[in-house]
């Protein structure tokens, strides 16, 4: 049978409700997750009724609200707010941000290098753009970030290939920006993509997320072998990957 999929409307108290999207699909059992955008949804088997999935919700529905509660503090927290006088997260830092109309899109930064943001010193950011609606603000930074950003986060791959397995053969490395993963790794083609709003988060994490894909390139799923090469190559990487779950995937 083909997936279906169908939005239902849930409510979390008597006057907040969600969009909840239900996916039937071939499986055995029902599998409630929440994105990091804060997005709720259950997959069910075909068998089941849309109606029994409502009544799994309402079981769950403080655990709901528990986990909704903790990603918008997070997207609060790190958030960026693209208007004059907002600021920006890079790199686990707070930075001021400026923002003027102009006939040209850019971004202006006074470093040489993304190394020069690890210091930790707050700095001034310039957005010059044509419209200063917030969301259009917000894009610019992005392709900004993505055009930056790759050789950052290429050089660190490269480092850590070279200890893992050598300078033969190094993979591809892709920035793009994903909804509910860091990173990806595609071991047959060996693609390495990394999520464009790691550029947020502090070097540990960053560099936990690059190692983790690196180690599918020999274990392609989370079994225990992936998890003792992952500890044997970075003991703390629990403590990295607990500090990087209060970021949110958003600018």
């Amino acid at each position: 049978m083909k997936t279906s999929r169908k939005v239902i409307e849930f409510y979390l108290t008597s006057s907040q409700k969600i969009d909840v999207v239900i996916t039937k699909k071939r499986m055995k059992n029902m599998r409630l997750s929440i994105s990091k955008l804060g997005v709720v949804s259950v997959s069910i088997p075909h068998s089941t009724t849309y109606a029994y999935a409502y009544q799994f919700l309402m079981r769950k529905r403080d655990w709901i609200v528990d986990q909704l509660i903790k990603i918008n503090a997070n997207i609060k927290n790190n958030g960026c707010l693209f208007k004059d006088d907002g600021y920006i997260f890079l790199l686990g830092s707070k930075h001021n941000l400026n923002v003027c109309l102009d006939t040209k899109n850019k971004v202006c930064l006074n470093i040489v290098s993304p190394q020069d943001l690890l210091t930790g010193n707050p700095l001034n950011f310039t957005i010059h753009t044509k419209q200063l609606n917030e969301n259009y603000v917000s894009e610019i930074f992005k392709k900004w970030c993505k055009k930056y950003f790759i050789n950052f986060f290429t050089i660190r791959l490269n480092y850590f290939y070279s200890q893992m397995f050598g300078d033969d053969n190094v993979p591809l490395i892709k920035i793009k920006a994903m909804k509910s993963m860091w990173g990806n790794c595609n071991f047959v083609k060996r693609v390495v993509t990394l999520n464009i709003y790691l550029a947020k988060a502090p070097i540990e994490c960053i560099d936990y997320v690059i190692i983790h894909e690196l180690c599918h390139l020999t274990h392609h799923n989370h079994s225990k072998d992936f998890y003792n090469l992952l500890t044997s190559l970075m003991p703390d990487w629990k403590m990295r990957k607990k500090r990087l779950n209060n970021y949110s995937l958003m600018f």
